[in-house]
């Protein structure tokens, strides 16, 4: 029997887009949060998750789209750490034998 992955689909201005759900923590309601001058533009600011403050990225700033910040914030866990992420909505779950496409490496780095 095949090895299934399973993923979170995000929607961003109507587009789709895939995470693993290996990295998934909580799908939630941004609340709170606090804007710091320290973090570079894609960062919306820092939120407090479980008493720990984590740093908040608007995907639309990374992907170069327009708009606001999405309504839904999705808490995954990375190697640096614990990260959420902003979305427009988290649509669903899908399963699938197919293996993704490797991700080139400093794609997500904010440096």
């Amino acid at each position: 029997m095949e090895a299934k992955n399973r993923f979170l689909i995000l929607l961003l201005q109507g587009e789709s887009f895939a995470i693993p759900i290996a990295s998934l923590l909580e799908i939630t309601v941004p609340r709170n949060i606090q804007k710091d001058q320290k973090l570079s533009e894609i960062f919306e600011g820092k939120l407090d998750y479980r008493g720990k403050l984590i740093p908040v990225v608007n995907l639309k700033k990374i992907l170069k789209l327009t708009g606001n910040p999405g309504g839904s914030l999705i808490v995954v866990k990375s190697s640096k750490g614990v990260l959420g992420l902003l979305v427009d909505a988290a649509k669903e779950l899908l399963e699938t034998a197919q293996r993704p496409v490797p991700m080139p490496r400093g794609v997500l780095n904010p440096s």
